[in-house]
């Protein structure tokens, strides 16, 4: 059993193609092979933790509920998104943040980075920043112990903690790998 994190998928939002440069024609092409991703690389006895954005969902939570439970989502972390879902709505447990551990790191998890508290000084896990951002916010920024987990640096699947854990103790003091195809290519050659 293994844990995987993952955020912005943005089932349903046919902008975001254009907004993010996602290699899809079609808002179901995108919503499918969004899906096929996942079953490629989750198993049902894996956990999901997703850092928001499930879907373009911002009257009832209905569309986020609906796409959670595709994914067989264990924990789902509001994103700006996901507003129209209420947590006592929601048949799986809804927060703004959590803490999880992993391989001697705890990790701050939120949708945006911004949302971390200022006396946190160890690992981020965050979404949000999508690929819009890749100097400020690219997949991993070693010195400022973040990383951005937006499907678009993932490859649009879901990262295992024991994967990112993996790539973040390869990773030189002072990295920025840009997203999660770059750091296996970096790195494989080191």
């Amino acid at each position: 059993m293994s844990r995987y994190v993952i955020s912005d998928h943005h089932f349903g939002h046919s902008r975001i193609i254009q907004y993010t440069d996602r290699p899809f024609s079609s808002v179901g092409e995108m919503n499918q092979a969004l899906l096929n991703r996942h079953y490629e690389t989750v198993e049902d006895s894996d956990t999901l933790i997703h850092l928001g954005d499930v879907a373009m969902d911002m009257r009832d939570g209905a569309e986020t509920i609906e796409y959670f439970e595709r994914l067989g989502g264990d924990l789902l972390l509001r994103g700006n998104h996901d507003i129209g879902l209420g947590a006592e709505a929601a048949p799986f447990p809804v927060l703004q943040a959590c803490t999880i551990e992993h391989n001697e790191r705890e990790f701050y998890c939120t949708h945006r980075p911004q949302d971390v508290p200022d006396e946190w000084d160890g690992w981020v896990i965050h979404g949000h920043e999508h690929n819009n951002h890749p100097d400020e916010f690219p997949f991993v920024a070693y010195d400022s112990q973040r990383v951005n987990v937006s499907c678009e640096l993932l490859n649009y699947r879901p990262i295992a903690l024991e994967t990112l854990s993996g790539i973040l103790d390869a990773c030189p003091d002072g990295s920025r790998i840009r997203d999660v195809d770059t750091a296996r290519a970096q790195l494989s050659d080191d």
